[in-house]
C-alpha cells in the first residue's frame, strides 16, 4: 500500500518575495512539507494582455527566489492551475492551500473559482490574504482610507529563510517543468526582489532628487523616477516594505519629492481597490452612459496598427509607442497621452487598445491599467475629461527632441521646432533643404484639431445626460474615499 506525503502548498500569484509574505509565513507555521509553486498558465499567458516581458520578468523573480533561498524550492511550472491542483491531490495529501487573494483579471477570477471548487470538494482549506490593503468584497469607502494607513504602519513580516526546506516533487510531474530560458535584453527590468530592493534603495538615496522635474517627461523619467512599478505589479516589493524603507531610509531631495512618491503608494492602493470592487472596468465603461459612445466608434485597423506600430505622423505619440514596444515603460504623463490619442483623436473602441497597451507594460497591473485607460478615454463621467494636446506635450517635456530623435531616427535631420510638427514645415523649406524622413508620414493620420473638436463634443455630451450624473453618483458613492469629490 503506498501512502501519500503530507504537504501544504504555497502558490504564487502576484507576490514573488519571501518577506512580508503572509502565506509563506503561516504555511511555514505548520512544521510540515511545504510545496512552493508558481505556475505559468498557457490559457492565460499565450494571449493579451501578457506578454515574453512578463514572463521574462516572473522567470528572474523565480531565479531570486531560490537564489535567495540557496537552493531550489519554488517550482515554476508550465501547466493549467485546474490540472495541477487535481494532479496534487492524486499523489499527496493535502492539508492545506496559501496565497494571496489577487486582483486579476476576469480568466484569473473564473480560474480561482474553479480551483475553490475543487479543493473545497476534497475537504482541503485554501487560505487567503488580502493584498497591499486592498479588500475583497468591499461594498463602501468610507473606513478603507484610515483602514489602508493602519494596514501600511504595520512592521513588514520577515521570514526565516533558514527553515524554507526543498521539496522533491514525483516523476508526474517533471514535464510541467518550465525550462525556458532567455537571452539578455537591452531594455525590460528584470525581476527578483533583491533587485527591486536594490532599485527602491538606489532611488530613495540618490534619484528621487530628480524625481518632480522628472516624473513628466518621457526621458528623464526613465532615470528620475522610482522604476520601481514593475516590482510593485509583481509582488517582489510589497507595498508595506516600500513604506517602511521610505521611513527608515535617509531620503535625499526635498519634502515636496519625499512627499510626492509616498503619496503614490496611497494612490496606487486605491485605484487597485477601485477595480477589486468593480472588476467590470476590464470590459464594459465602469459609467454605461458611455457604452453608446463606444459602440458608435468605427473599427479602423489602419489606424490601430499606426498608433500601435509609431506611425500615426505626430511625434511626440509614435516615440511613445515605439518606446514602450521595445522597454516596457513609459512614464504616466505619456501613458494619459498615448490613451487619449487612441480614444479621443482616433477615436476607436477603448478594449482593443487597453488590452495591447497592458501587453507592452511590464508593470502591467490590472487594476491600474483599466481603471487608468477609462479615466483617460473621458468613460467615467466622475473625472475632468482631458483631452491631450499632443503638441503642446511635445514642446513641454521633450523640448530639445530628444526623445523623439532617439525613437524616431528617421526625424534626426529635421530642426527645432519643425521636429514637433513636421506637418507645419511650408513645401518650398522641404524642397530646398531635401529632408530625408524615409516612410514616416509627412502629416498626421487625422486632422487634430477636428478630432479634438469632435471627441470633446461628444464626451462632454455624454457627461451632461441624466443618466451618466446618475451613474457617476453611484461610482462615487461605491468607489471613492468620501472626503475626495473626485478620484
Amino acid at each position: 500500500m503506498t501512502f501519500k506525503r503530507d504537504i501544504h502548498i504555497v502558490w504564487f500569484k502576484r507576490d514573488f518575495r519571501w518577506h512580508d509574505h503572509a502565506p509563506i509565513r503561516s504555511a511555514l507555521a505548520s512544521g510540515e512539507n511545504v510545496l512552493f509553486v508558481a505556475l505559468y498558465e498557457p490559457s492565460l499567458w499565450n494571449e493579451q494582455p501578457y506578454d515574453e516581458r512578463h514572463e521574462r520578468f516572473l522567470w528572474d523573480s523565480i531565479r531570486d527566489l531560490n537564489e535567495i533561498a540557496g537552493k531550489e524550492v519554488v517550482y515554476f511550472l508550465k501547466v493549467e492551475a485546474l490540472e495541477f491542483f487535481k494532479r496534487c491531490l492524486d499523489n499527496f495529501r493535502v492539508k492545506a492551500v496559501y496565497s494571496h487573494r489577487e486582483t486579476g483579471i476576469g480568466k484569473t477570477f473564473a480560474r480561482d473559482k474553479d480551483v475553490a471548487r475543487l479543493l473545497n470538494a476534497h475537504d482541503v482549506s485554501w487560505n487567503e490574504w488580502d493584498y497591499g490593503g486592498v479588500k475583497r468584497g468591499l461594498k463602501h469607502r468610507r473606513n478603507w482610507l484610515k483602514d489602508w494607513y493602519d494596514y501600511v504602519d504595520v512592521a513588514p513580516l520577515r521570514t526565516d529563510i533558514s527553515v524554507v526546506q526543498a521539496l522533491a516533487l514525483p516523476n508526474p510531474f517533471e514535464s510541467w517543468q518550465h525550462s525556458q530560458s532567455f537571452e539578455p535584453h537591452p531594455y525590460f527590468q528584470k525581476g527578483g526582489a533583491s533587485r527591486g530592493e536594490r532599485v527602491l534603495y538606489s532611488f530613495l538615496t540618490e534619484r528621487i532628487k530628480r524625481y518632480a522635474q522628472s516624473i513628466s517627461k518621457p526621458l528623464a523619467s526613465r532615470k528620475g523616477c522610482s522604476r520601481i512599478s514593475p516590482h510593485l505589479a509583481w509582488g517582489n516589493l510589497s507595498i508595506r516594505q516600500v513604506w517602511h524603507m521610505a521611513e527608515v531610509v535617509e531620503l535625499a531631495g526635498s519634502k515636496r519629492n519625499q512627499r510626492a512618491f509616498v503619496d503614490r503608494l496611497r494612490w496606487q492602493a486605491h485605484f487597485i481597490q477601485k477595480f477589486e470592487s468593480a472588476c467590470s472596468y476590464e470590459f464594459h465603461p465602469i459609467n454605461s452612459a458611455y457604452t453608446a459612445i463606444d459602440a458608435s466608434k468605427i473599427w479602423d485597423q489602419q489606424k490601430f496598427d499606426a498608433w500601435k506600430n509609431g506611425t500615426t505622423g505626430v511625434p511626440l505619440v509614435d516615440a511613445c509607442m515605439r518606446c514602450v514596444a521595445a522597454t516596457g515603460y513609459l512614464n504616466f504623463r505619456m501613458r494619459a497621452m498615448v490613451v487619449s490619442f487612441y480614444s479621443q483623436y482616433l477615436w476607436l473602441p477603448w478594449e482593443a487598445g487597453a488590452r495591447y497597451l497592458a501587453s507592452t507594460f511590464t508593470d502591467f497591473e490590472p487594476g491600474i491599467h483599466y481603471t487608468q485607460f477609462q479615466m483617460q478615454s473621458g468613460y467615467t463621467g466622475v473625472n475632468t475629461i482631458r483631452i491631450y494636446n499632443p503638441i503642446k506635450q511635445s514642446f513641454d517635456q521633450d523640448p530639445k527632441g530628444e526623445f523623439i530623435k532617439q525613437w524616431l531616427p528617421e526625424l534626426k535631420g529635421l530642426p527645432l521646432p519643425h521636429l514637433h510638427e513636421p506637418w507645419a514645415i511650408p513645401p518650398m523649406m522641404w524642397e530646398m533643404e531635401q529632408w530625408n524622413i524615409g516612410a514616416y508620414p509627412k502629416h498626421p493620420i487625422v486632422d487634430l484639431s477636428s478630432a479634438r473638436k469632435h471627441a470633446s463634443d461628444q464626451l462632454y455630451g455624454i457627461k451632461k445626460t441624466k443618466a451618466s450624473k446618475l451613474e457617476a453618483q453611484l461610482i462615487l458613492e461605491k468607489l471613492v474615499n468620501p472626503r475626495a469629490k473626485k478620484s
